[in-house]
């Protein structure tokens, strides 16, 4: 089994040949650049192993870009001040 019919397998899809050369190509040049960053001289006095503390993030903050009813006047249906769209799920 191939590289890319063993990622096929893996994530349960199946590729037509043009999309399988186009794939190879593309997944060709990702392992390429991998390789390019792993190969890089990371000066020694620069921490590559410090966990990132919870402190330093940003807060996450929703910032609307439009008013609610702005955009709700869009909608082909609405419930509850919010978009109503059809079940999609079993």
């Amino acid at each position: 089994m191939d590289t890319i019919e063993h990622l096929e397998y893996l994530s349960k899809l199946k590729f037509s040949s043009e999309e399988r050369t186009k794939f190879e190509k593309e997944f060709e040049n990702i392992l390429s650049f991998v390789n390019e960053i792993t190969s890089l001289e990371i000066p020694d006095d620069i921490e590559k192993d410090k966990p990132v503390k919870l402190t330093e993030l940003r807060p996450d903050e929703a910032k609307p870009s439009m008013p609610r009813e702005e955009v709700l006047q869009n909608a082909p249906k609405q419930k509850d001040g919010c978009y109503s769209t059809p079940l999609v799920v079993d």
